[in-house]
């Protein structure tokens, strides 16, 4: 243990020159703005005039859900489908990870675009009435994502805890704790306030709690990989036991399976035993909402989207400038603005640096290496192991999550009739769509519902006109197959069983009944 003694020391120090009293850190605080929607309705859509160039203004969304037990593969499947599909239907942009333990993304689109996604999500599985969506409307159309890309993950973040090793958030005993009275706690004593993001984050901005209130901790991991192995390490353990322990991130997932990890790790082990772990819901997004004049916040939130960075809106920006720790990698000069996508040369390293805009013309022209201020002081963690898990509880919540996939078998070829089985079909879809798709023969289509949840997952029976009509829309499948957009179709025959009410006497829908609430979860 005593080899990293040096490595949690310097990252554990307060930073000084900055002091906000509680009376002068409460001004202009916004006390709504602090509550989630979670299990609420969606706020209304504002009255938003086009901007100069006659464009609608952009809207941007950011929200996150777990999801214990997991999807199982197939769920996973259906999930990342339905989202890709919502998401075209309301004209929504954006970046979002979709992995079996739930679903992460930052959207962008017009104010009743995102909402309406957001609503989809909640009318398609209750679960997203948890969900606190963070909603910012008004901002200009150039900062809107040009398309929509969602990466089907292992992990929602990256934290190198696949679902049968992450810890439970179901067994989670971090308190969730709204911006005006996770602002009250960081004047505490016998407190620490931990940063769970990366440390380029935090170079241009982090919370700095009052005197005699909480220590500020900075992990400085290059990324969340490293955050399980700082904690792991006995001397973090040592600096954070006995306290009450605070934690923020940008939105609020990162601290989710990073306190769920806490409260393992004291199941654990015994003697790591704190005053309790609380998170800041909706993280600084939130907070920086909540008090607009800065409150215990100081500097920039860096944002993954086109916004860049956000700042106290009601702050003057000559004070926020004044609060720049953070330097250009190149010259050193005070500078608190990621531009230029400039990564540090460390080829085990590479991430984002600071270049300001001298710096910037110069090495865009010459070339030359250059290092983040991590590599620079010769601080590393990705060397250290992280804790070893008991998982056989969370094996036992999802056991088909991390069966190996199969490879999708062809149907095999039932006896020929007038009926068909076609699947495969995209999530938004009409009838009219089907039927130009197969042709003149399709006389009836009936959507099917899943029989456990009562969703539609993409799958018809459809009755043709002939047994000849029939057998030539399967023989064009088998030999080219059908496609709806970039979906291929599976068709095969279904022959209609003994005692089933074929066709039903239900008029045939235009849409399916998409979406559907569960009526149970798997």
């Amino acid at each position: 243990a005593a080899e990293h003694l040096s490595l949690l020391a310097p990252c554990c120090a307060m930073v000084a020159g900055w002091e906000v009293s509680m009376e002068e850190s409460m001004k202009g605080m916004v006390p709504k703005m602090a509550k989630s929607i979670a299990g609420k309705k969606l706020p209304p859509v504002p009255s938003l005039r086009p901007d100069k160039k006659g464009k609608p203004l952009t809207s941007i969304m950011l929200f996150y859900q777990y999801v214990e037990p997991a999807w199982t593969p197939k769920q996973h499947r259906r999930a990342l489908t339905f989202v890709h599909e919502l998401g075209k239907k309301h004209g929504v942009t954006g970046r979002g990870r979709c992995s079996t333990e739930g679903l992460n993304c930052t959207l962008t689109g017009t104010a009743e675009g995102v909402r309406a996604f957001a609503q989809g999500l909640r009318d398609w599985d209750s679960l997203f009435d948890e969900t606190d969506f963070k909603i910012t409307d008004g901002l200009e159309h150039h900062k809107k994502f040009k398309s929509l890309t969602i990466q089907k993950k292992e992990e929602l973040v990256a934290y190198g805890l696949p679902v049968k090793a992450a810890p439970s958030l179901k067994d989670n005993e971090t308190k969730h704790v709204e911006a005006d009275d996770y602002h009250k706690m960081m004047a505490e004593p016998n407190t620490v306030i931990i940063d769970v993001r990366n440390r380029y984050e935090t170079e241009i901005g982090h919370f700095q709690p009052p005197t005699g209130g909480a220590e500020f901790i900075d992990p400085k991991v290059r990324n969340s990989h490293e955050l399980p192995k700082w904690l792991g390490m006995p001397e973090t353990q040592e600096k954070l036991k006995g306290k009450k322990v605070m934690m923020y991130c940008t939105g609020g997932i990162r601290c989710e399976r990073f306190s769920a990890l806490m409260t393992q790790l004291k199941t654990e082990n015994p003697d790591f035993q704190t005053e309790g772990e609380f998170m800041l819901r909706g993280g600084i997004e939130r907070y920086v909402r909540t008090f607009p004049e800065g409150g215990f916040w100081k500097g920039k939130n860096f944002l993954f989207d086109k916004r860049q960075e956000q700042v106290p809106e009601n702050k003057p920006l000559e004070e926020t400038e004044k609060e720049v720790e953070s330097k250009c990698c190149v010259c050193k000069r005070l500078w608190g603005l990621y531009r230029g996508q400039f990564k540090c040369s460390q080829e085990d390293c590479q991430v984002p640096v600071i270049v300001c805009p001298d710096c910037r013309a110069e090495l865009e022209t010459s070339p030359k290496p250059i290092q983040c201020p991590l590599c620079e002081e010769g601080f590393k963690l990705r060397d250290l192991q992280a804790p070893t898990l008991h998982t056989g509880k969370r094996k036992a919540d999802a056991p088909e999550a991390n069966a190996p996939r199969s490879k999708k078998r062809a149907l095999p070829i039932k006896p020929p009739s007038q009926r068909l089985f076609v699947g495969n079909l995209p999530l938004v879809i009409d009838s009219s769509t089907v039927r130009n798709a197969l042709g003149s023969g399709v006389r009836y289509i009936h959507w099917i519902p899943d029989r456990t949840t009562g969703l539609w997952y993409g799958s018809a029976f459809v009755q043709t006109s002939s047994l000849k009509e029939a057998e030539r829309i399967v023989k064009e499948a088998a030999a080219k197959s059908f496609k709806i957009g970039k979906r291929k179709l599976r068709i095969n025959f279904a022959p209609v069983a003994e005692n089933e009410e074929w066709p039903p006497s239900s008029k045939e829908l235009e849409r399916p009944t998409v979406p559907v609430k569960p009526a149970n979860r798997e």
